[in-house]
């Protein structure tokens, strides 16, 4: 079954329901069928073919997407927050001749951008179609693909991860199942809808007959405005959070009414959880935790566990799958270090055009994650950094995140950052950059680091920021925080 289905059974049972709000605008399941329909008519040509798809987030971005799938194409979302170097990329390693987009972004992009497709077809404002080109050409995909959704473009050649129908379905019934959505439900959808996380929130809104208020996080007025429209069920990244809790009394009237307030693209960490129990404390708090590999989630944090296991990833959602292997691809025990894997109907089919990497992400059946982890004994998962994040200095393999997390629980400080530096003799050594509190003082830190570190962790330096060393999407990585050092390093 396709997502766009479950549509036409709405449209059939409750026609007048609301699917899409977006500002003044909303559309009911009956017309939000029709505008599907009429549009897919004029892909019914292609067979099974690639559709790269250029509109920016709302009710129109949807209609395309639905509609390629109607049309049993395939789409290509294109995130318009890359600069268009990378979507550039994405079109020359895709290989894409075709491209359905809305007159807004035809403008943006101006005719000499579009001149690389064979077909393109303009969608404006009234759902109006023009065809300004049309070229079939006969294409090979693997039958089961339906979606392909960039896991990053702001560096190298972007990842296509290939979904199925079949894929989107089960994850969509696993979020509908943990988050208890249903018909009268409306998500706010305030996040990218061309990734991952997005992604689902449209499929299981929609799967589940409920409704969807669409809008983005560049006003914080409209933002609230929007949580206090009717929003039972809020979604954000962790910076999502973080931006909106700077307007304590907002947050507090807005979120009234929330039922609940879920979270995936990186941990929700203690701090902000203590924030909004003591502004919103009726307010179920869900942590989630996935992967673009995995259509979208893989874990959760129960609401009920949320206080005392922020620092996990909870367990498996329904019908996943998740252990932890060492290097020779065996599970092992409670709190031993290894590699989180995943298995389930919801893992991708391979990345477009890419055997190797499919290769090296799925091993016997499982989705090698790349994220260290630890399972605990009451099973729920702890994850521990990135395989690609271990640092090597000398011979040892450090793992940055378990030394940030040993300065942070005992000493006063705010945050720490563990930074990769060179060094003379040992290849790496490490600094330290530090959001401090008050009561922060660097040589307590110093001093700390030499008694309760081997000598060759001791760091070189510690830097003094005063925010989170962020990347573009909003989330903390190694790429994030040696940026951040060098624009410290630099200013200084």
């Amino acid at each position: 079954m396709r997502i766009d289905a479950y549509i036409t059974e709405y449209a059939r049972k409750t026609p007048l329901n609301i699917a899409l709000e977006e500002g003044k605008n909303s559309i009911s399941y009956s017309c939000l069928e029709k505008d599907i329909s009429d549009i897919s008519l004029l892909l019914m040509d292609f067979k099974h073919c690639r559709f790269a798809i250029l509109a920016e987030s709302g009710i129109q971005y949807v209609k395309l997407l639905m509609a390629v799938y109607r049309s049993e194409n395939i789409a290509i979302p294109l995130p318009i927050e890359f600069p268009k170097f990378s979507l550039e990329q994405i079109l020359d390693s895709a290989h894409i001749n075709n491209i359905i987009t809305t007159d807004t972004q035809y403008s943006r992009y101006g005719e000499s951008f579009f001149e690389r497709f064979g077909t393109v077809v303009v969608v404006s404002g009234d759902t109006s179609v023009k065809i300004l080109r049309k070229d079939i050409k006969a294409e090979t995909n693997i039958p089961e693909l339906r979606l392909v959704l960039y896991t990053s473009g702001t560096t190298g050649t972007p990842k296509g991860v290939m979904l199925s129908d079949k894929n989107l379905v089960a994850n969509g019934e696993s979020i509908i199942e943990v988050l208890n959505i249903n018909s009268k439900d409306k998500g706010a959808l305030v996040i990218s809808p061309h990734h991952a996380f997005g992604n689902s929130i449209i499929d299981s809104h929609l799967m589940a007959g409920g409704s969807i208020r669409i809008g983005n996080m560049n006003f914080m007025n409209s933002v609230f405005n929007l949580i206090g429209s009717g929003v039972s069920i809020f979604y954000g990244v962790p910076s999502t959070y973080r931006m909106l809790l700077r307007y304590p009394d907002r947050f507090r009237e807005a979120f009234s009414t929330v039922r609940t307030a879920a979270s995936a693209g990186g941990g929700m960490d203690k701090a902000i959880v203590k924030e909004i129990r003591e502004l919103a404390p009726g307010l179920g708090i869900l942590p989630m935790y996935g992967q673009t590999e995995a259509t979208a989630r893989l874990a959760y944090v129960p609401a009920e566990d949320v206080d005392r296991f922020i620092d996990t990833i909870g367990k498996a959602i329904p019908g996943v799958t998740l252990e932890v292997f060492d290097s020779e691809h065996r599970p092992v025990e409670p709190n031993i270090t290894g590699e989180l894997v995943a298995g389930g109907e919801n893992l991708l089919l391979g990345y477009l055009d890419d055997e190797i990497a499919t290769e090296n992400k799925i091993i016997n059946g499982w989705l090698h994650t790349g994220d260290l982890a630890r399972k605990l004994p009451n099973g729920y998962i702890q994850l521990l950094g990135r395989k690609d994040d271990l640092i090597k200095i000398g011979d040892h393999r450090v793992n940055p995140r378990e030394i940030e997390k040993h300065i942070e629980e005992n000493n006063r400080v705010s945050r720490v950052f563990v930074v990769p530096v060179p060094h003379e003799f040992m290849g790496t050594a490490i600094s330290l950059m530090v959001i401090p509190t008050e009561e922060t003082e660097i040589e307590n830190l110093f001093a700390f680091c030499r008694k309760s570190l081997p000598g060759y962790l001791c760091p070189r330096e510690i830097l003094f920021i005063d925010h989170l060393p962020l990347s573009e999407n909003g989330k903390i990585s190694n790429r994030s925080i040696i940026e951040e050092y060098k624009h410290v390093k630099d200013s200084v």
